[in-house]
This record gives C-alpha cells, structure tokens and sequence, in this order.
C-alpha cells in the first residue's frame, strides 16, 4: 500500500468526475480482470479517489485522502465504505474502494423506508467506531455517506477520525474549516465534554435526510425527529445518550427493520428462530413497497446464509427466484414481478452463479428454469454458460446431471453451436416415409398413366445397364430360335427379350424378307384383361389380340388368316392360364381343315416391333404370345423353353 506496486491491474478509470471535494475526486472505474464482486452488475466496477496534496494544521504527516485510506483500511465494517487498495502515482494519490455513489445524488429517489434502514446503517457504523475501536468520527453529514451498489449506506469520511484521547477543542477548531456547518454545535468550543459531537451531527442528519417527507410515512419518525432534538442535540453534552441507546428507539424497531435486523444477524439465530422467521416473512412483506423490499432485502433474502437454510428453501426461495407480473396472485407465484425482478434480483443471480459452492450451485440449478427468460442472450453465453460448463467437470454425479439438463435448456436459446462447441455433423437422418397426396382414380384411369418396368421397384434387374433399347417397350420374338434353339431348356424369362439384332444377319443372306409377319400385343390392354375373371377373359380375348399384317402389295395373306384363326381356336379351350404353355395344348385332330405349317418356311428377319409392358401382366403376355406358325414342323424348333 502506498506505492505504485499497489496499483490494480487493467484499471481503467473514467475521465469525467463523478464527485468533486475539497480534498478529492471522485471518478468511477471498471476492472476487467478481477474483482467482479466489488459491485452489483459483476462488471468489475469500483470507485477510485484521487487527491492532491492539501496544506494544514492536521496534514502535516498525511494527506486527507492519505488518511481516509488508512482508517478505511484499518477499520472494517460492513456498514463502512470497502477498501480495496490504494496507491502514489506522481503526485496524486490513489484510493480504490467498493462500487458507491454520493448519497446527495440519489437522496431524493430514495423510500422512506430505505432512508430508514440507511440511517440504521449509520448508527451502527458510529457505535462500532464508538464502542469497539474508541474512536470518534467528527464529520457526520450527507457528504460522508455513500450508497453501495447493493443501495446500502456506507459511512466514510474517516479523514477526520480521532481517538476520544486526542479529541479536543483545539483539533475541532482546526477541522471546523472543512466540516459541515450545520452539523457542528454552535458552543462547542465552550465544552470541557467534546466526546458527543458525533451524536449531534446525527441528529441533524436525521432531519435533512427526512426534509420533504410526512412524518407518517414511516413508523415512530414523528417520535423519533423530537428525540434527536431533545436529547442528541440537547445544550448540555453529558444528557446526550450514547449512540447505541438511541438503537432501542422504536424508529429503528419496527417491522420492516426488524426483518432486516434479523437477516444481519442471521448467524447468531437459532434454527427455531430462523424456522419461525423463514416460514412468515413472505407474508409479512408484501405490505411494503416491492422496489423498497427488492433494494434493501434483496441482497440478504439472496446471502450465503439465506440459501443454505433448510425452512427458506421450502418457504422463502421458490417465489423469490420466480418472477411474475402481477403480486396481487396467488402465493403459488413468484413474488417479485417481472421488471422488479430484472433489475434487483437478476444480477444477484449473475453473482451467485460465480460461488463454487455445491448446495448453492443445485439450488440455483434446481429453479434454473423459472428465471432462465430473465438474462439477455449475451448474458446467458458469457456468464451463465461458462459457469455451467464448469459443473459438468465437477465429481459429484448429482450435480453433474442437474448441470446437463440445465444445458439442455439453453440449446433452443443459444443454440447448440454455442452450447456444445466443437465441430458437428448430420449423424442422424429421418427416417419417417414421404407424405404423399391422395388422388383418386376411377378404374378406368387406373392403367391410364404411361409407365414403363423401370417405373416400378424390383428387386432384380430386368435388363442389362448396357443397352437402351427397352426403354418404355419389351420385345416379343415372332418365331422360336433357329435350329438348335430346342435344346436350351434351362433359359430364364428374361432370355425371352434379347433383341433379334443379337443374330448375325449374315446368317440369313439368302432369304428374303417378301412376306414379314408380326403379332404385337398391347400390353396396357393385357394389364386391364389381368384385372377381369376367367368368363371376361374369354369374352375380351380377341380385343387383346391385334394381328398386324404386311405384305409387299399391301394384300392379306392365307398365313395372317390361318394365324388369327389358331388363335381364335386357342383361347375357347384355356381354363386356366398355364393352359397356353405348348406342353398342355390340346390339338383337335378331328378336323378336317388341317394347318399346313409348312406352307411358308421363309424367315422373317427383321427388326421387331415393340410394345409397352406393365410389369402386372408380363408373364400372362409372354404365355399368350405364342401363335403356331404356318410352315413349322409340329416337332422342330419348339423344345421345352417356349417362352423364347
């Protein structure tokens, strides 16, 4: 303390002054690498005094600010300004302390209320300096009063602390010129008893701090105001009291302090007292401002002691970190609404979030979704976030699991980009099928659409991938193979389609093609002959058969006459569809007009036409295909395999 050395760490202090004395100014300033505590929003935000060397009878050894520093750092109470550190730069020295802001900038939007707690805050600083360290103060006003960031009173001003030893008339005399006027005893220099000059400024204190509000708006202040005339500034020192009778006023022992009171002293409570306290003090604040409430108990409803007590985690905290927007609801829930919540409760959530403490962090885990809305996106991913990811590292399987779900939350808002980190893949595909509309069909669309095999699934493939000849249409063969295609019993069906090209035509130089004969089926009409019974087959069989002819001349020949007539006769005799396989055919030997199948034994070499298939009637079509052939030996060139 006391040289450069001291000096804070990424410091940055603002320019413009937010407070200018006779021995100081008062600049605000922001830590970025530590102290996140020193004030409410966890930013880093401290208060910095700079002071210039002052000349006079009581700063022959130090400056004012110089002995400021030394007594705030010397005495330490909860109710005084927090010292933090202090430093010599060149000629002006340096004094950090806990975030706080002049009580004369922010008296007029102070309650009633809280000026009350203040001036208890007060009181118990000066009976702390009063009883316990012997000394005396000397300078109470509004100028020496601070408000934290928290809204708590802070005494300061400690420049003109002395022991009650070395208080005097001479070292009053000498401090009169920089102390407040108003608060100093006119005859105080005429008085051999100068140990209760404390006790009058409080008396004034009380009075100005008070100007400009009704006597009724706080318990016991109209009583109180003529006590502190009566007694504390009373002409003779000796009948004024000791400042911790003045603690016993009922001023500073109605309800709302008396909460207060016991939230201080939490500690010196035993667990009935807290039990009966915890499980009735919801009730008995909702008569007070919320905003009074929020600012002055909100940082101890929120303490370490509060959050570890068994009867508050039942009774007190589930409405406290629920925030809703209307108090007049029922006690299910929360009780601060929802802008109250914001701007008190929520940056002590922020903090809190920073304790390592494992009963803390689950209690705040437990109610995490109840105010997790309340934090900003950016509050969220660089506060919270990062204290969680540091739970999910911890050994105890309880808190490790609550900390997870309380990740998952966080996904839909941050996303799980921020959440997660790292580098991520799609790993995962939906597996659920197509919606596809309805459309309805009449049977007589419902073979209207154009579709090809290789519009439907199969498991096996047609057709080679090499060729694309049988793109929409299926090849069928006029005639069986040439000699020797008999033996090739083992052919599948799909030998069936191989185009005729497959045959060289220099096999067939000498035979002309004068007479080409070609049965197409249509294979679409084969489709709607499937979906008919056996009586409506034989009645529409000759609608499916359509016998093309050609010859040179454009004529009919007697081999297309004799072909439509074979199978007109076929069809009269199918029973059943396998009927039509060569080896069951029943051959009416009676009749007396006999088939010369021989009559034309000229091959037709020629590029066959071609037809559309539905794969529903493939294999009726290739069964009904078959049409004896004029000019064939009934025992040549048919075989076993006829599906060629």
């Amino acid at each position: 303390m006391g040289n450069e050395n001291s000096q804070l760490n990424s410091l940055e202090i603002e320019e413009k002054a937010t407070e200018l004395t006779d021995f100081w100014a008062h600049h605000q300033a922001t830590i970025s690498d530590s102290c996140r505590y020193f004030s409410l929003k966890s930013d880093g935000s401290v208060s910095v005094f700079k002071g210039e060397t002052i000349l006079g009878p009581l700063w022959t050894a130090s400056t004012p600010l110089e002995k400021f520093s030394n007594n705030l750092l010397k005495y330490r109470h909860p109710c005084i300004v927090r010292y933090i550190s202090s430093w010599q730069q060149r000629s002006t020295f340096h004094l950090a302390t806990e975030f706080v802001q002049p009580l004369a900038q922010v008296l007029c939007s102070q309650t009633p209320l809280q000026i009350c707690i203040g001036l208890n805050n007060i009181l118990q600083a000066l009976v702390f300096l009063h009883e316990q360290a012997g000394m005396s103060h000397n300078n109470i006003s509004i100028a020496s009063i601070y408000i934290s960031g928290d809204g708590q009173w802070k005494l300061a001003g400690l420049q003109y602390l002395c022991p009650f030893s070395e208080l005097n008339a001479a070292y009053l005399k000498h401090s009169r010129i920089h102390r407040y006027d108003k608060a100093v005893d006119p005859n105080e220099d005429s008085y051999e008893i100068t140990t209760k000059v404390d006790q009058f400024a409080f008396a004034v204190l009380v009075e100005d701090v008070f100007k400009g509000h009704n006597d009724d708006e706080v318990p016991h202040l109209r009583e109180f105001k003529k006590y502190c005339s009566k007694y504390l500034q009373n002409s003779n020192p000796e009948l004024r009291p000791n400042l911790s009778e003045v603690l016993k006023d009922n001023f500073f022992n109605h309800e709302f302090i008396s909460i207060y009171k016991f939230l201080n002293v939490l500690p010196l409570k035993t667990e009935e007292e807290k039990s009966e306290f915890f499980s009735s003090i919801l009730s008995n604040l909702k008569c007070y401002d919320e905003v009074t409430v929020a600012k002055q108990l909100g940082g101890l409803l929120l303490s370490r002691l509060t959050l570890l007590d068994q009867t508050a985690h039942r009774d007190v905290l589930p409405f406290l970190l629920k925030p809703k927007n209307d108090r007049s609801n029922g006690d299910c829930m929360g009780f601060f609404t929802l802008s109250v919540f914001k701007e008190h409760v929520k940056p002590r959530l922020l903090q809190l979030f920073g304790v390592r403490d494992s009963q803390i962090r689950m209690l705040l885990l437990s109610h995490f979704t109840k105010f997790i809305h309340v934090f900003t996106h950016e509050e969220l991913s660089q506060h919270i976030l990062p204290e969680l990811l540091v739970g999910i590292k911890d050994t105890d399987d309880s808190l490790v699991a609550s900390t997870l779900l309380c990740l998952s939350e966080l996904v839909p808002i941050l996303g799980a980009d921020t959440v997660v980190g790292g580098k991520r893949s799609k790993l995962f595909t939906d597996g659920r099928p197509k919606s596809k509309p309805a459309t309805l069909k009449s049977d007589n669309d419902l073979f209207v659409t154009n579709k090809t095999l290789s519009d439907f699934h199969c498991s096996e493939r047609m057709y080679s991938d090499n060729t694309n000849t049988y793109e929409q249409n299926i090849s069928l063969n006029e005639r069986p193979s040439p000699v020797g295609g008999e033996s090739n019993d083992g052919h599948t069906a799909t030998e069936l389609n191989r185009s005729t090209n497959a045959v060289s035509e220099d096999e067939w130089d000498d035979w002309e093609n004068t007479n080409p004969q070609l049965v197409t089926v249509s294979l679409d009409q084969a489709s709607d002959f499937l979906l008919e019974d056996k009586v409506s087959t034989e009645t529409n069989l000759e609608e499916l058969v359509n016998v093309s002819e050609k010859t040179g001349n454009g004529k009919a020949t007697t081999h297309s006459t004799l072909m439509h007539k074979a199978a007109l006769e076929a069809k009269k005799n199918i029973v059943d569809i396998s009927d039509l396989d060569i080896k069951n055919l029943k051959v009416d030997l009676t009749k007396n007009d006999e088939i010369d199948f021989f009559a034309d034994m000229m091959p037709v070499i020629e590029k066959q036409k071609v037809v559309s298939v539905n794969d529903n009637a493939t294999e009726f079509i290739h069964k009904l295909n078959f049409v004896p052939d004029e000019g064939e030996d009934e025992n040549e060139a048919w075989g076993e395999n006829w599906n060629e």
